[in-house]
Formats: C-alpha cells, sequence, structure tokens
C-alpha cells in the first residue's frame, strides 16, 4: 500500500518506563530494576558514612548503622504512610495490600533517605517523608498522577524550612551536618565542596580538587548526602536502567552536558580555559549525577515525548547553572527539577504536536524560539560570571591559595598564594592581621581584600600560640580546633625535650556537642588524656580517646603533634636562634633564649638593654643584634610594696597602667595613662558615649579580677582596651608568683 503525498509517515517512540511493549514486563519490573539499581548506592553510602568511620573508631555501632537505617527508614516510613492514607483516608475495594503492590510507595522514602545529611534526626526524615508522600503524590491521586518529584518535595520542605537547621546544624554519632564522623574530625569549616564552591566559585575550586582530586570526587568520597556522591556508581546504574529500558538516555545525557558545556564556558572566563577541571567539578559534585539518572528520569513527572525530553533536559541544565552562578543555591539540581515538572504537560503537548505537524516551518520555528529562550536564560550565568574588572589587577578569581603553614622562628603564620606566574608569600601573626606581603605588586588595597578572604577561607586551626623557655623548661601553649571552641593545651617539656606536665581547657560543651553520645563515666577528655598522653608519649597510638568526646580528644592529641613539630625544629637548628623570651619577676630583668644545635642558651639584659650575664666573647655581637630587634612592648616598669607599673603597647604610643595591690595580693586601684588620639586611630568609629578606656575598664577590672575574660572592652577603642587588659594579666600574673614565694 502507497503513502500518498497528503500523509505524513511517522514512528511513535515507546516509553519504557510506562510499559514495555516489547515484552510480558510491566511497571513492577521497571520499580524492581529501578530499586536494583539504587541498591549498590546504599551500600556505597553506609561503608563511606558508617562502616569505615567504625573502623576508624571515629564514631559507636549505632553511628555505624545509622547511614544504612536512613534509606531503610525511609522506605518504611513511606510505605506506613501510604497504607494508612489508603486505611483511614481514601479507602477503595481494592485491599490495602494490593493496592500498595500497584502505587509503588517505598520509593520517596527510600530516595528522600538517600538524599538528606548524615545527622538528621530519624523524626526529620518522618516529617520529610510524610510531606513527599502526602503532598507531593496522594493528594494529586497517587502513582500515576502527580506534577511533581515526591522525594523532591520533601527534600524542598526539609530544606527550606526550620528543619535544614536541625539536619546540617547538629551532630548525631560524631557527625556533623552532611560531614560523617571521620570528615567531622578533618574537615573543621564543616563544608562540602558546593558549600565551599558557593562561598567561592572561581578560585576556591583549585583548592578543592588539589584537596580532594578529582577522582575522589568521581568515586564518591567526599563529604556529601548519605548516598548520592558516587558519579561512578550513577554512571552505572544509569548503563544498568538503559540497557534494561527502564529509562531513556535523552535526559540524563542531555543534561549533564548542558551543565558541563556551561561551566567549561563559565570556567573559560575566569581562568579554566585551558583546563576541563572546572567543569568536571561542576558535573561530580552536588548531585547532579544522581538527580540525571533518578530524579529527573522519574515516568510520571517528565516528558514521555523523545522531542520533549530533549527540551526538558536542556532546560534542566540551564536551569541548575543559573541557579549556581546567578544565585545562593549552591546545588541547583533539586529546585530545578521540581520548577521544571510545572511545565512537563507543556513541554509534552508542544513536542507531540510538532511532532506531527506538516508544516516544517512552523516546526523549525517553534523550535527555534525554544532555543532562543533558553540561551537567553544561559546568558545569564555567563555574563554575570565575566569578570568586569581591569585584568592586569589581582583578583579573586586570579590570585589563588596555595598552602598555610606557621613559622616557629616568629611564631607568625606564612600563607602560599600564587596568580599567574607569580608566587608570593603572606605573613601574618596569629589573629590573621597581614603583617608583610613579599610581592609588592599585591600590596593593593584589591589585592589584599581577596587575600583576606582567601585567609578567612583557610585559617590556621592548629598551631603554636606561645613559647617559653628558662634554663630548665620550655612551656609551649598550643591551641587547636575543638568541636565549638578552641582548646588550649599547656605542654612542659624538660631540656631532654620529655614531656613533664599536660593540662588541657577548653569551652566544650558536651551535652550540646555529642547530644548524649558522652557518657559522664567516660571522663573529660581534658581529664583522661594528659596522663596517657604523658606515659605514651614516645607512640600515642596506645592513647584511648573517650569515648562519645572523639573531637575534643582528636583535639588534644592534634596539639601534641603540633608539639612535636616544634621539637623537630628547635633540633634542627644549627645557627644560634632566638627561641623564647621572659622577663624574671625577682629582678624584673628581661631573659633571652637562644638555641642551636649544641643547646639551650640564657641571655640576660637589663631595662636599657644592656646585657649582665650569659654571654661573651664572639657572640656578643650576634646575640645583641637579635635582641635589639626584639625588645619587649609589653613589661614591668617597677614595683614597691603596693603598687605595679606595667607599660604595653597601645596603637600609636605605649600605655601606662599603675596597679595598686593589698596585703593579700588582690587589685584595689587602677590608673592609666596614655597618649592615644581617638580620631586618628579609630577613623571616628569611637563615639564618646562609649568612654575612654582609661575611664571605663579600671572599675571592671577590679571587679573581674579573679577573670578577666569578663571585661568588656570599649567599642571603637578596642586596641587601647586590649592594651589595658594585657597589663593587668602581667601586674595580676606577678601578683601570683609574690604570692607564691610568700613575698
Amino acid at each position: 500500500m502507497n503513502t500518498s503525498m497528503n500523509e505524513k509517515k511517522f514512528v511513535r517512540g515507546i516509553a519504557p518506563f510506562i510499559r514495555k511493549a516489547d515484552g510480558k514486563e510491566n511497571t513492577s519490573t521497571f520499580m524492581l530494576d529501578f530499586l536494583i539499581a539504587l541498591i549498590p548506592l546504599v551500600i556505597f553510602g553506609w561503608v563511606k558514612n558508617g562502616l569505615i568511620p567504625f573502623i576508624n573508631n571515629n564514631t559507636n555501632f549505632l553511628g555505624m548503622l545509622y547511614p544504612l537505617l536512613l534509606p531503610v527508614c525511609g522506605f518504611a516510613f513511606s510505605v506506613l504512610i501510604e497504607a494508612l492514607w489508603y486505611m483511614l483516608i481514601v479507602k477503595s475495594d481494592i485491599p490495602v495490600c494490593d493496592k500498595l503492590k500497584i502505587t509503588y510507595p517505598g520509593i520517596p522514602g527510600l530516595l528522600l533517605g538517600m538524599i538528606v545529611p548524615y545527622t538528621t534526626p530519624l523524626w526529620v526524615l518522618l516529617l520529610g517523608v510524610l510531606f513527599a508522600t502526602v503532598i507531593g503524590k496522594l493528594i494529586y491521586g497517587g502513582f500515576g498522577h502527580n506534577i511533581f518529584n515526591p522525594a523532591l518535595v520533601g527534600f524542598l520542605f526539609l530544606t527550606t524550612y526550620s528543619y535544614n537547621t536541625l539536619m546540617t546544624g547538629s551532630t548525631l554519632f560524631g557527625g556533623k551536618g552532611y560531614l560523617n564522623p571521620s570528615e567531622a574530625l578533618t574537615i573543621v569549616s564543616g563544608a562540602t565542596p558546593m558549600t565551599a564552591f558557593s562561598a567561592d566559585r572561581f578560585a576556591g575550586v583549585a583548592k578543592l580538587i588539589e584537596e580532594y582530586g578529582l577522582l575522589k570526587m568521581f568515586l564518591g568520597l567526599t563529604p556529601g548526602a548519605i548516598a548520592e556522591t558516587s558519579a561512578l556508581l550513577c554512571i552505572i546504574a544509569f548503563v544498568y536502567l538503559y540497557v534494561r529500558k527502564v529509562i531513556d538516555w535523552r535526559i540524563p545525557v542531555i543534561y549533564v552536558g548542558t551543565v558541563f558545556v556551561l561551566t567549561y564556558i563559565i570556567g573559560a572566563f575566569n581562568g579554566y580555559a585551558t583546563t576541563l577541571n572546572y567543569a568536571l567539578f561542576g558535573i561530580l559534585n552536588g548531585g547532579l549525577m544522581f538527580g540525571a539518572v533518578f530524579m529527573a528520569t522519574e515516568p510520571v513527572t517528565s516528558p514521555r515525548n523523545p522531542n520533549g525530553k530533549v527540551i526538558y533536559a536542556l532546560a534542566l541544565g540551564v536551569l541548575t547553572v543559573v541557579f549556581r552562578f546567578a544565585s545562593k543555591l549552591p546545588e541547583g539540581v533539586a529546585i530545578s527539577i521540581l520548577l521544571l515538572n510545572c511545565f512537563t504537560a507543556i513541554i509534552e503537548r508542544l513536542a507531540a504536536k510538532l511532532r506531527v505537524e506538516r508544516n516544517k516551518r512552523k516546526v523549525i520555528l517553534s523550535y527555534s524560539l525554544v532555543g532562543v529562550l533558553l540561551l537567553a536564560i544561559a546568558s545569564f550565568p555567563v555574563v554575570s560570571s565575566i569578570p568586569t574588572k581591569d585584568t592586569d589587577q589581582p583578583t579573586e578569581a586570579t590570585i589563588e591559595f596555595v598552602s598555610a603553614s606557621q613559622n616557629f622562628a616568629t611564631l607568625n603564620f606564612e600563607y602560599n598564594f600564587k596568580s599567574g606566574n607569580d608566587e608570593f608569600v603572606v605573613t601574618t601573626d596569629t589573629t590573621n592581621n597581614i603583617l608583610s606581603i613579599s610581592n609588592s605588586n599585591y600590596n593593593t588595597d584589591e589585592a589584599k581584600t581577596t587575600i583576606k578572604e582567601l585567609i578567612n577561607k583557610n585559617k590556621i586551626v592548629n598551631y603554636i600560640a606561645s613559647v617559653s623557655e628558662t634554663l630548665d623548661t620550655l612551656e609551649l601553649v598550643v591551641n587547636t580546633k575543638g568541636f565549638a571552641s578552641t582548646v588550649v593545651s599547656t605542654i612542659k617539656y624538660n631540656n631532654n625535650n620529655v614531656m613533664t606536665d599536660f593540662t588541657v581547657t577548653y569551652n566544650e560543651s558536651y551535652d550540646e556537642e555529642y547530644n548524649d553520645g558522652w557518657n559522664p563515666n567516660n571522663g573529660h577528655p581534658k581529664d583522661v588524656l594528659p596522663s596517657q598522653i604523658i606515659a605514651n608519649q614516645d607512640n600515642l597510638d596506645n592513647v584511648q580517646v573517650v569515648a562519645g568526646a572523639t573531637i575534643t580528644s582528636k583535639a588534644i592529641l592534634k596539639a601534641v603533634e603540633v608539639a612535636n613539630a616544634y621539637l623537630d625544629y628547635l633540633k634542627n637548628l644549627e645557627n644560634l636562634t632566638l627561641v623564647g623570651k621572659y622577663q624574671d619577676y625577682a629582678t624584673l630583668n628581661f631573659v633571652y633564649v637562644f638555641r642551636n644545635k649544641d643547646g639551650k642558651l640564657l641571655v640576660t639584659v637589663n631595662s636599657n638593654y644592656e646585657i649582665v650575664s650569659g654571654v661573651s666573647g664572639d657572640l656578643v655581637t650576634q646575640v645583641t643584634d637579635v635582641i635589639n630587634n626584639n625588645k619587649f612592648t609589653d613589661y614591668i616598669e617597677s614595683v614597691n610594696s603596693d603598687t605595679i607599673v606595667v607599660v604595653t603597647k597601645g596603637f600609636s604610643g605605649s600605655v601606662k597602667s599603675t596597679f595598686k595591690y593589698n596585703s593579700e595580693y588582690k587589685l584595689t586601684e587602677v590608673t592609666i595613662s596614655y597618649n592615644e588620639t581617638y580620631d586618628e586611630e579609630y577613623n571616628a568609629d569611637w563615639d564618646a558615649s562609649h568612654g575612654h578606656p582609661k575611664n571605663v575598664l579600671p572599675s571592671q577590672i577590679i571587679a573581674n579580677q579573679d577573670n578577666l575574660d569578663n571585661v568588656q572592652v570599649v567599642a571603637g577603642a578596642t586596641i587601647t582596651s586590649k592594651a589595658i587588659l594585657r597589663a593587668s594579666h602581667l601586674a595580676i600574673e606577678y601578683l601570683n608568683v609574690m604570692e607564691a614565694n610568700n613575698e
């Protein structure tokens, strides 16, 4: 039979996820294949987030099982909710058990349990599943009638409501938000790759790739949701589902490809034109692969027409890039899919109509208009990401963080950066105030703004805070990052570098930090660990961390690691090097401690910095030069029977504080004198209503001399206030020494 010229011959595509027309398989087979594809990701999520941390003693038995409980309980919650719905609300002539066999109730809860953070409480997951199942599926009439992906409806409910704080801001079994217990110990910022990307969309990517590597991102060994991080397993699942004719290739491939191309273009404008790393980072993170394979292809909410799939996938890619680069949403996949679900029917109707349209001009014009619309939308994140500043000037896109370390000679921090072919070092103090920049080209306000932002994102959190050496002892104060505060460890060594004393202070709150995972019977790490560390200082592997307080325990052990690095520095000193200085309270002379490979040398100088003991001969000139470059800025100037005079460094000069004390070694009067000029010093930040520190602080110091942390500095005059507080610490320290010596 011949086809007339007025007839158009066409072939209709069969949507494989509705039925398999070429066999006896049906939707139940599709769901079984879908579950089979998900199982490897569930197992991977359990091994990565539960089993490995358990093996590494970073979590307990329940913490080990928890990554498996989330998807399993999500599945069970979803089945239970749907069963109750058909039993109590929408009754049917079909028995509930038979009804559930054709509505596939467990899928939304299973998917939701796979894409939530590690520390999501089960009751929060239950609320999310309830919302996903009822609002996202059942109120529309159940399976086959919903217009939105139910799992993503539940996810959006949890992440845009107050439950997000409960999921990401809390800790559970040693985990922290999206970080499993092992990651929580090493990633102090708590950031996943995509949250770090959101904070620094260009320069930060190079650091993330350097830190994790694209291979780890591909395998899924990076922080993220429970079971969505492995791109490899998602690709394997895609191949399996495609071979089984469960999904069509168009949506996943075109969706991911669109994101890849647009991300490359954006990266090319920002220094990544010669590498695919930036674009690969974009498709290997943020749940894109998982969403493309398992969410975007959801049978009811995605188009069935082949051309509709292409439009749908292109739009998904464009919207994901828009949300990632032109909004505050770092991930963009979930909201993009939900937004496109609203237009699925329109896309389906348009594509189906054009497929049988005989007027080719109309077909070409219609698809061209769709293409122009998508290009216009795609141009927004591309154009907005093009650098607008003079490319000859250092910008956040051209300055990249490389590494950071502490200089043990000065205790300052050294941050290494690169910009193009330039490499330079920025030196800061331990509060990260910039002291110097090795390349003057980057000593501009614009470059320093970028440098400060990068330093804030890469702060050194484990470091030597102070060093104090006497003839017989070495005392190190080490700050390390605990869970909610800084852990301060004071470690003392004898001249043979043998640890003799170890004390720890911190403000960790166990009830809040560990969610009852810590038992008081386990003891506090600050009480339990020091004796163990001293006894096992040659083999710290023998030290047992406190169960339920692993983060604080690890922070204390980290302090020993930092201290050992400092000891190694001392052992390798060749030249005579200043390693410490202090004031001798008995004579008020200044003592400088030097070291070289031969040992320790103490040099004493008077208030005029004249050497009075400790060195002679050839070393005098060398030692004198070092001392003159390291004069004391904070010191006790004089004392008598009831008065201590202390000099400290203020903003533009010295601050002199005079302290009166009684026979019980308590401060009774504080008088401050200085020549600070507030208008010049504080650029009008100080207001006269705040008062002068010399008038405001003395009464506070006397009232809080047992705990000077309670003294409030004067707003707008913090430098002077802190100088007075340092003087107060010195005066009280001196009184404590006098009292101990019963003078």
